[in-house]
Parts: structure tokens; sequence; C-alpha cells
């Protein structure tokens, strides 16, 4: 008898789910590393079934402002990435990566190039995790134009509660892709929907 992660996957589909999300967390990592041209390392990789966790370090925060930025996909699994940046890591990403002649807060422009130049990272990183999950189970997504919202840390637990009622978690990832010398650590986050978990068990024995 297969053993079960959190009642719900066998050991096959678990170490199917592993591979999956390790490997998007590589690429993931590496795409960071590259564009901005920094070491990066994914820590404190969570991912199970059941909705996302709660991020008590956020609450901590209190009213301090983080950039959020939320990409939906949908097609065959219906879900979305969430990547969590603090606002003056943000700063830090734009002082050390953006030219020289954009780094001025006093233009408009500037200010839309250094939200455009994250918004540009997250997306690439939140494509190759959805190519990943198409290719491992066979399925089509379509991911949709990043939503970015600058919210105080200590809305963003409920803000979770929420989207997890929207999509109806049925599996989530959560993980920090730290900067190994720059002081960044930015969430990424997945919810998906039950199609992951129902399209998971086809593409395994029970």
């Amino acid at each position: 008898m297969s053993t079960t992660f959190n009642n719900r996957l066998t050991e096959e589909q678990y170490e199917l789910v592993s591979e999956l999300v390790n490997n998007a967390l590589v690429k993931a990592v590496d795409s960071m590393a590259k564009m901005l041209k920094i070491r990066v390392d994914a820590s404190h990789v969570d991912f199970n079934t059941g909705d996302v966790d709660t991020f008590p370090d956020l609450d901590l925060l209190g009213r301090f402002k983080a950039h959020l930025v939320k990409l939906v996909f949908s097609g065959d699994i219906r879900g979305a990435f969430y990547f969590i940046i603090l606002d003056h890591e943000v700063d830090l990403i734009n002082s050390v990566c953006l030219p020289e002649e954009f780094k001025s807060d006093k233009r408009t422009e500037n200010k839309l190039m250094k939200h455009g130049f994250m918004s540009e990272i997250e997306n690439v990183i939140a494509a190759l995790s959805m190519k990943e999950i198409s290719e491992y189970l066979g399925v089509q997504l379509e991911l949709k134009v990043p939503q970015i919202q600058i919210i105080p840390c200590n809305q963003i637990n409920e803000y979770f509660e929420k989207e997890n009622k929207i999509y109806k978690t049925a599996f989530h990832v959560s993980s920090v892709l730290k900067g190994v010398a720059v002081n960044v650590s930015p969430y990424f986050i997945w919810i998906l929907d039950q199609n992951f978990l129902d399209i998971l068990r086809l593409n395994t024995t029970e």
C-alpha cells in the first residue's frame, strides 16, 4: 500500500509533484539570477494539498508596504502565481540592476520603468513554472497579464484567505527566492485548483 501525503497523494504522486516543483524552482532561480546578475537560492520551499498557509513574518511587518504581483492562468487547470517583494527590496534590486538613467524617482517614466523591470522578471519566472506544469502533466495553460498592487504586509494573509476561496485551492507551493549577496527574499507562491490533483492522478497509478 502506497504512503500518502496529507492523506490525499500516493507516494508516486508525491514524487512526481516533488520533481515538478523542484525543477520549476531551479529554473526560476536560474532565470532570476541571470536577469538580476546576482546569486539566488530557493529556500523555505513548502508544497502541500489544501490552502496556502499564513505567513506570520509578514504580519510582524505591520503596515510596511509590499509589492504583490498576481499572474492568473487558465485552461485545463485554474490558478495563479504570486510574488511578494518588500518595497525596499524593489528599490535595492533597481539600484543594483537598472541603468543609471532610470534610477531617479523624479520622473514618472522612471517609476514605471522600475515597476516594469520587476514585473518582467516575475512574468518570466511564472511562465517557466507554467511550462513545467504543462509538460509534466500534458495540459494546456494560458498565462494572463500580471496584476500589480502595493499592499501593507499585515493585509497579505487576509488577501490569501480570499484567494483560497476564489480558486478553491486544492494544492499550493510556497517558496522564498533568496538573494545570496544582495539582501532580497521575495516570496513565490502557487495556487492550483482541484483539476491539478485530478490530472495528477490520471498521470499516475493508484
